[in-house]
């Protein structure tokens, strides 16, 4: 039996399916891919956790190089990769299924 190769694209969605499989990390990739540029305390007052939760959650996105950070004073505000080929096409499947609904 030959073993199956993963490409590099392949791993990294694999791991963006992991990443959203947690139903929080799933509710801020849709806030964020529909409210650009929240910042963390935002995000967790909309979410209802704590803004510690939500940074945490942010770092598994850092990781996979999803978002990019900005800094505003003392506010970090995250913002998906608009040119990330995976962001566009989860954003396009995300987007159908809300309009499904």
């Amino acid at each position: 039996m030959t073993k199956t190769v993963m490409n590099k694209s392949e791993e990294r969605l694999l791991l963006l399916m992991q990443l959203l499989s947690d139903e929080t990390r799933y509710r801020m990739f849709k806030l964020m891919l529909h409210q650009p540029g929240m910042c963390v305390g935002d995000i967790a007052a909309a979410l209802g956790v704590s803004a510690s939760a939500v940074s945490q959650h942010y770092r598994q996105f850092e990781l996979l190089g999803l978002v990019v950070k900005v800094r505003t004073g003392q506010r970090i505000c995250y913002q998906l990769k608009a040119n990330d080929q995976i962001v566009t096409e989860f954003s396009k499947l995300i987007n159908q299924r809300i309009k499904e609904k």
